[in-house]
């Protein structure tokens, strides 16, 4: 599908432009097997990063006045790139839009800075996300920028193939500890609850007692014990029963031996979502309970 898809965007964007290729000038730069670089441009920035989060402009909530963003992760590749003078944000933006829809993108989102009040971004830049799915699930992303100037015009692109994480980390106390120490947080999957409720379920015991060992093993340790859900329902139901949950956790390991003092409980409902809630894995990583370095 990528090859096939891949020929029809390359075409799609030369036919549009009638203009050939300029070879990029950032080393290492690679296109996509999916999405060329725009013709006659030169790549200044890219990067390609195996796994990431990114958190997507993906709508804009006109009553509210606010723009709608989802979080998403997976392989990660950013380019920037300078256009030839005169090249316009809204034609950069176009060109990209049209090629994208027929290699079977939808549009999430696309247009001037101006059209959305409140988003940080100049009124005559241009913004677009679109999305690839397969098989009724958020396959690939695609985030362009136009920036408008009429000397040195540009444009930013962010490609996500959404996937999960390999898992690489150790799911127990020591793994934990060494995961919170470089980067303050971590989420603990095992931990589970009976459907839409806060009691903990039989089947939590491992890792809750890991989640102790990891508290007596470290005093000096404080932790928050923080939950998530999905967005199925309520968002103000979702949040109080993250935060029940959270307090659940807290009530199991000071009821074996961790110091009330050591921890804290609190709960954010579906706000924080690490995963895309449409696939039923995106929900399973969203339902989640994080520690936190305090």
């Amino acid at each position: 599908m990528y090859r096939i898809a891949a020929i029809v965007l390359s075409l799609c964007l030369t036919s549009a432009l009638a203009q050939e290729w300029k070879e990029p000038n950032v080393e290492g730069a690679r296109e996509h097997p999916l999405l060329k670089f725009y013709p006659q441009s030169s790549v200044r920035e890219y990067t390609d990063t195996a796994f990431d989060s990114v958190e997507l402009f993906t709508g804009y909530d006109r009553k509210q006045g606010e723009p709608v963003t989802t979080t998403v992760e997976g392989r990660v590749i950013k380019y920037s790139s300078t256009h030839k003078p005169g090249t316009s944000s809204l034609e950069i933006l176009r060109n990209y839009q049209n090629a994208l829809a027929k290699a079977g993108f939808t549009t999430l989102v696309a247009g001037k800075g101006a059209q959305f009040p409140n988003v940080p971004v100049n009124p005559d830049d241009t913004m677009g996300t679109f999305r690839l799915d397969r098989n009724g699930t958020p396959a690939l992303y695609v985030s362009v920028q136009g920036h408008a100037d009429p000397d040195t015009p540009g444009s930013s692109v962010t490609l996500v193939e959404v996937k999960a994480m390999e898992q690489k980390l150790e799911a127990n106390a020591e793994g934990w500890f060494d995961e919170i120490s470089k980067s303050g947080r971590v989420a603990v999957y095992g931990i589970n609850f009976d459907t839409g409720k806060s009691t903990i379920r039989a089947d939590s015991r491992k890792p809750l007692e890991e989640v102790r060992k990891l508290a007596l093993d470290h005093p000096e340790l404080k932790l928050a014990i923080v939950g998530h859900t999905d967005n199925a329902g309520n968002p103000a139901a979702n949040r109080k029963l993250s935060e029940e949950r959270a307090a659940a956790v807290k009530a199991w390991l000071v009821q074996n031996g961790v110091p009330a003092a050591q921890l804290s409980a609190a709960g954010f409902g579906d706000t924080k979502p690490v995963a895309d809630n449409k696939s039923e894995d995106g929900r399973a990583r969203n339902g989640r309970v994080e520690l936190v370095r305090r």
